[in-house]
């Protein structure tokens, strides 16, 4: 496995990359298994959720995500985990059906670290994708962080960036910076 750079929003020759639309992968691909290794441990090393291959400079629609696992902490401290983390490989995904209603929610991408900014999404998405070894398969009602990042991830290999999303971008800030301190008159 190999770490990778991931590219930017804020770098005008990453840019061109990440608002280009993706071609589809031609499967059986022999090389798809290391490019996915390759980019579970890119998405880990930045503590992230999703990757999608542009984000690594490939136009093509194949994307990561991978809901942490659930930990419960005991009366003792000691933590449990009580569901383990679940990985997903999306090769050419398309939503095929949406919840239809809007929430709004923090987001933030690993293509601009720090900053999140208020996106709406749907609550839930059906999805449609093929898995590395060619079987199509379809994710039904994914919500929550799963749904969300889906939602993020699929956009990336369309060219649309999460900023782009953003009605409201006085939301948009860099959670890294500690806030100025206001004065009270």
């Amino acid at each position: 496995m190999a770490k990778r750079r991931i590219l930017r929003i804020d770098s005008d020759e990453d840019k061109k990359i990440l608002k280009a639309h993706c071609r589809p992968v031609k499967l059986p691909d022999r090389n798809i298994r290391q490019l996915v290794a390759d980019m579970f441990e890119t998405m880990r090393a930045a503590n992230g959720v999703g990757l999608a291959a542009p984000q690594v400079g490939l136009p093509i629609q194949l994307c990561i995500v991978e809901v942490p696992a659930e930990v419960e902490e005991q009366e003792d401290g000691t933590e449990v985990e009580i569901a383990p983390a679940a990985p997903y490989v999306l090769i050419n995904p398309r939503i095929v059906k949406t919840s239809g209603d809007e929430v709004m929610r923090d987001e933030g991408c690993l293509s601009l670290p720090g900053w999140y900014g208020q996106v709406p999404r749907n609550s839930w998405v059906t999805v449609e994708f093929h898995e590395p070894s060619g079987k199509l398969r379809r994710l039904r009602r994914a919500d929550g962080l799963l749904g969300w990042a889906i939602q993020h991830e699929v956009d990336h290999l369309q060219g649309v960036l999460f900023t782009e999303r953003i009605r409201d971008l006085s939301t948009l800030r860099d959670i890294t910076k500690e806030p100025d301190e206001t004065v009270m008159a």
